[in-house]
């Protein structure tokens, strides 16, 4: 299917070429993903999805078309640049977002190799770290009442705050705002791979954690390819324990297993799978 599509995509630019057209469109961003980190989250990705047209060198005495895209292009994340680890011309790109940017709504602008651009105003959110935790000061209040107004007598002061009245720390079941210790998740599990896969051209992947806090976890992990790389090689973070990342695997034919791994050394690898020659 991946084939069909760029063959597709091929005569398209060829139809553009032989337009007579002096220029070409500009590009044009379709999403993205995430649309919204923590301010200053370290080495986290940004997958960028695009649509663009390039020129196609004809040879009129061999007649033979070359629609192999060989484009590069960067990624600006307001006025500051970001790293790109995987550029691909057919309509993805990765970068590493830029430190430094502060809280609140930032643009995204594409600039191709040949000078074109594409940008979309306030499509990436930095959150501050912590925003979206709020103490309860109901809760509090209520507490501190209860001592207060029971208070005189012994019994009074059981009945209101003994730990058999008020439940166990363990009863309302472990806070999702606080940090995943080692132990909480214990492994990874890729969802199916499944048919052959392309070196070099962008699948998407889905690694899901496990373990007594996985719907917690909102970190990134590690990953590595049994054989050749594997890009990105960190992704996340994960949305409530389910990381989905798009990657590219470059190396020979043959079977390869991709491998997760989090910060405390918990890891999982994925299935099996047949990976052709890049044509």
């Amino acid at each position: 299917m991946k084939r069909a599509t760029f063959a597709l995509v091929g005569w398209a630019l060829l139809a553009w070429a032989c337009s007579g057209s002096s220029s070409l469109p500009q590009p044009r961003i379709l999403s993205v993903e995430p649309d919204t980190l923590l301010v200053n989250e370290k080495d986290e990705s940004l997958t960028v999805r695009f649509e663009a047209r390039y020129a196609v060198s004809v040879d009129y005495g061999e007649e033979k078309v070359n629609t192999r895209v060989t484009a590069t292009g960067t990624v600006w994340v307001d006025e500051k640049e970001a790293a790109v680890t995987h550029f691909d011309p057919s309509g993805v790109v990765v970068v590493t977002v830029p430190r430094g940017l502060g809280a609140g709504a930032h643009a995204v602008k594409l600039r191709l190799d040949d000078g074109r651009e594409a940008e979309n105003e306030g499509t990436l959110t930095l959150k501050p770290p912590g925003k979206d935790k709020e103490a309860d000061p109901e809760e509090e209040w209520d507490a501190g009442v209860l001592i207060a107004f029971d208070a005189g007598g012994d019994d009074a002061e059981v009945d209101a705050g003994s730990m058999e009245d008020a439940g166990t720390p363990g009863d309302a079941g472990a806070d999702p705002d606080a940090p995943i210790l080692a132990g909480d998740i214990t492994g990874f599990t890729f969802d199916a791979i499944e048919g052959a896969r392309t070196s070099r051209l962008s699948f998407t992947i889905t690694v899901r954690a496990e373990g007594p806090r996985a719907a917690h976890f909102d970190g990134s992990v590690e990953l590595t390819s049994s054989r050749g790389k594997v890009t990105p090689t960190k992704i996340g973070p994960c949305d409530n324990g389910v990381c989905a990342a798009i990657v590219t695997v470059d190396a020979t034919e043959g079977p390869v297993q991709l491998s997760a791994l989090d910060s405390y050394g918990v890891g999982g690898t994925s299935n099996s799978f047949m990976l052709n020659h890049y044509q």
